[in-house]
């Protein structure tokens, strides 16, 4: 009876081995089992920035990986090259060549995207194409700043276009008239002078000012001449054109309208043309 009760434990013993054995039965302790995943890297900043003087101011300027400056042209629109040929050879574009979109080293105030161009993928800042430029040999270098008045450095600051170009059909003739970033015709008022608007009050509900609502100066697409600046006047800090103070108005209800030239013989249509004010 005895070895019967010995016989049976024996066999039990060895069927409960071959169960663990089956079942990967050593437990083992430690990390060493259990597979670790690859550490992922954050794809490398395609955008910095730097400090830098420009027109006699510090301030914080966009460069490329290398710390080179980068500046934006106003022909550019949102979404057309106008840099293409030659000028490209002199302001090579800023290409991104990785996946997804491009990165800064620090936060930025705007944004960062790409255009598709005929070169590849180009970077863009607040809808500004961004280009280098071949005169400037060493990081901190802003040799291109203002070159013919249409090459700018991009700055954190830089803003969106507040001012595009159209053709529009004025006095019987096809005109490139400036307009707000809507496509709203953009006036300016005889009355004005180079440091003082004459539209207040009622006056200004029937025209609104355009009005400048960043730090940065502001910025325009589609536009190869002129002069884009601000005057703070109290209507806040409204744009000028060649020193003319812009408004829209009231009665143009679609872009291209131009119902307000020549009101009361004050009012006209501000094209690209418009004289400086003197």
């Amino acid at each position: 009876m005895v070895l019967l009760k010995r016989f049976s434990l024996a066999i039990i013993g060895l069927v409960m081995m071959l169960l663990v054995a089956a079942c990967g039965g050593t437990t083992t302790t430690g990390s060493g089992s259990t597979p670790t995943a690859a550490p992922t890297t954050a794809p490398a900043a395609v955008i910095k920035t730097a400090t830098a003087t420009v027109d006699g101011k510090s301030v914080t300027i966009l460069t490329d990986a290398k710390g080179m400056t980068l500046y934006y042209y106003t022909p550019d629109t949102t979404t057309t090259q106008s840099c293409t040929g030659q000028c490209l050879v002199n302001w090579p574009a800023a290409v991104f060549t990785g996946t997804g979109q491009p990165t800064a080293a620090a936060q930025l105030p705007g944004t960062l995207a790409t255009l598709q161009v005929a070169g590849g993928n180009q970077i863009t800042y607040n809808g500004h194409l961004l280009y280098t430029f071949i005169g400037d040999k060493a990081p901190g270098d802003v040799n291109g700043n203002k070159k013919g008045g249409v090459w700018f450095v991009a700055t954190t600051d830089t803003l969106a276009p507040v001012l595009k170009t159209a053709s529009a059909t004025v006095g019987g003739k096809t005109v490139t008239i400036l307009t707000d970033e809507k496509g709203m015709t953009l006036y300016y008022f005889t009355k004005d002078t180079a440091t003082t608007t004459a539209c207040t009050g009622g006056c200004a509900q029937a025209w609104p000012p355009l009005l400048n609502t960043g730090t940065g100066q502001p910025t325009p697409e589609g536009l190869s001449k002129g002069t884009l600046a601000v005057l703070q006047d109290a209507n806040g800090n409204q744009v000028t054109y060649n020193g003319h103070l812009l408004y829209t108005y009231v009665k143009d209800t679609a872009p291209g309208q131009t119902t307000g030239q020549g009101v009361g013989g004050v009012w006209f249509v501000a094209t690209t043309d418009t004289p400086v004010m003197k």
